[in-house]
């Protein structure tokens, strides 16, 4: 650690030297940079949890289901052994939990998902999907069978009825379009999508849609789902309230237009989850982590 300090202070004196009439410039763009890193460091310290109240006549009044949604975790640890994530899930008591994308990394060592999912065994029914780091990681078969050890429902292109006291749900989930290049070639999603989801049109239950990609809206709007829970967009990694709600985004590119929130597409309500990432190459700026609760009654 020592070596590489004065590595990196051999490195300044060189740059600061050699800038000439630059170097007051230069000397304010790190001071900006080292603000920078500082409020990022601390906007990660703490987790936002934020509530959405959903109704709808499809489920009986006064009845509720409380879902837990957690997204890009991206092994990150939260406490010791996990616990301050861990915790704030059980104090919520929820009726269910939901994995929605990239809890695993494709870099990071998997312990963090692997000590949240012990810890949060038995507290909730859990379900997941993959999102596009399952994949990148090359290790998809590993984290398949880690999530069956954990009794976690993988929702593959497929669906199940969840009942929940005086109360049932359709619970569906898509797999990640990465899914294509690193485990089925000729793997299409719309197509799969339509062969698993076009006969719920005629099931008269609330439908929600587990998918990774908010920027693939207009993709699920084509069936009758009612909620559609993703992430993905890491909040967009800035914020400035009242003017920016979201920098950049994989995939949608500058300020874009799913960066986190609730959105409403006619009957069809679309909820993407700021995240839990907090990897140091991709700093949050006034984007607190997200852990999202969904109050959904009649």
């Amino acid at each position: 650690m020592l070596k590489a300090r004065r590595f990196a202070g051999a490195i300044f004196n060189y740059l600061f030297l050699k800038a000439g009439k630059y170097k007051y410039i230069i000397f304010v763009l790190l001071i900006f940079i080292s603000l920078y890193a500082f409020i990022s460091y601390n906007t990660n310290k703490s987790i936002l949890i934020n509530t959405y109240l959903l109704r709808t006549p499809l489920l009986k009044e006064q009845s509720g289901i409380r879902i837990v949604l957690i997204s890009d975790l991206h092994s990150g640890i939260y406490g010791k052994e996990q616990e301050i994530l861990i915790d704030a899930i059980k104090i919520a008591e929820p009726d269910l939990i939901i994995l929605s994308d990239d809890i695993y990394d494709s870099i990071i060592s998997m312990k963090g998902t692997d000590l949240l999912l012990s810890g949060i065994s038995g507290a909730a029914p859990v379900f997941y999907v993959t999102g596009n780091h399952e994949y990148q990681s090359r290790n998809i078969k590993t984290i398949r069978e880690k999530l069956v050890s954990y009794k976690v429902n993988t929702l593959s292109d497929t669906y199940t009825k969840v009942k929940i006291r005086n109360n049932e749900i359709i619970l569906a989930g898509i797999e990640d379009i990465k899914k294509k290049i690193y485990e089925k070639p000729d793997y299409n999603q719309i197509e799969s999508m339509e062969k698993a989801f076009r006969k719920l049109d005629e099931i008269p239950l609330y439908k929600i849609l587990i998918a990774h990609r908010p920027e693939n809206i207009e993709n699920y709007k084509k069936f009758s789902f009612d909620l559609v829970l993703s992430g993905h967009t890491h909040g967009g990694q800035i914020i400035i309230p009242n003017l920016i709600n979201g920098l950049f985004a994989p995939n949608q590119g500058f300020f874009p237009k799913y960066a986190g929130g609730i959105y409403t597409h006619g009957k069809l309500t679309h909820i993407v989850s700021r995240g839990l990432s907090k990897k140091f190459m991709l700093p949050r700026i006034g984007n607190p982590l997200e852990l999202v609760i969904i109050e959904l009654g009649g």
